[in-house]
């Protein structure tokens, strides 16, 4: 995946993070809690009313990558080929704790200015490593199976049912529910704007991609 490509994943993500809060702790409920929020007869999703959203620490955080791309918890991201990201490397920036090496015994109660990148690293290291894996051993792949490639290693055909049960599949592997119609055509028209930044291999960087923005998405990284 070409380096600019990155940038504007990462600014992206790092935008919506950067402004959410870190995991605190849960508070009691005043009174009886209200009704279960959910979809309107407008189909628009009620805002909820206990706003309480929290990041996934990382334990959480990496068996819910791991899970999504059915990958060992030890192949989901490591620095330098040998340390975890998330519960050695970067274990306090996404809310663990070191009471052995630094002295701390609590998450930080700020999201730390890095938390973003953080998370961005760990999922781009886990979709490079699943999309490795499904181009490599096609026979055995997870996620993006049946794909065709031209000669210019574009998709064969960016509408074709391959690439909509891709794109279904890592929706209900991540997020545990379907894709929108308009999410799937976000993803599909992604694959036309990677062709047109002159990658040299538009189609796996498209797999990448689609891959890094669900599962970096805040729906898959607050609970």
């Amino acid at each position: 995946m070409r380096p600019d490509f990155i940038r504007v994943l990462l600014l992206s993500s790092a935008c919506v993070l950067s402004a959410c809060p870190a995991p605190s702790p849960s508070e009691p409920d005043a009174g009886t809690p209200p009704a279960d929020a959910g979809t309107g007869s407008s189909g628009d999703v009620a805002r909820s009313s206990r706003n309480n959203l929290r990041t996934l620490n990382p334990e959480q955080l990496t068996a819910h990558f791991a899970s999504a791309l059915a990958l060992p918890p030890e192949q989901v991201c490591n620095e330098l080929g040998r340390y975890a990201c998330t519960t050695n490397v970067h274990n306090v920036v996404l809310g663990g704790v070191d009471p052995y090496v630094v002295g701390l015994y609590e998450p930080l109660k700020v999201t730390g200015a890095t938390t973003p990148n953080v998370i961005d690293r760990v999922a781009l290291a886990a979709c490079a490593r699943r999309v490795s894996l499904d181009v490599t051993t096609p026979g055995e792949a997870v996620l993006f199976k049946g794909l065709e490639l031209d000669a210019q290693g574009r998709l064969a055909s960016r509408d074709g049912a391959p690439v909509r049960d891709a794109i279904t599949l890592l929706y209900q592997r991540t997020l545990l529910r379907a894709p929108t119609e308009a999410e799937v055509g976000a993803l599909s028209q992604l694959a036309t704007q990677i062709e047109a930044s002159g990658s040299p291999t538009p189609g796996r960087d498209w797999m990448a991609a689609s891959c890094f923005a669900v599962l970096s998405s805040a729906e898959s990284i607050f609970f």
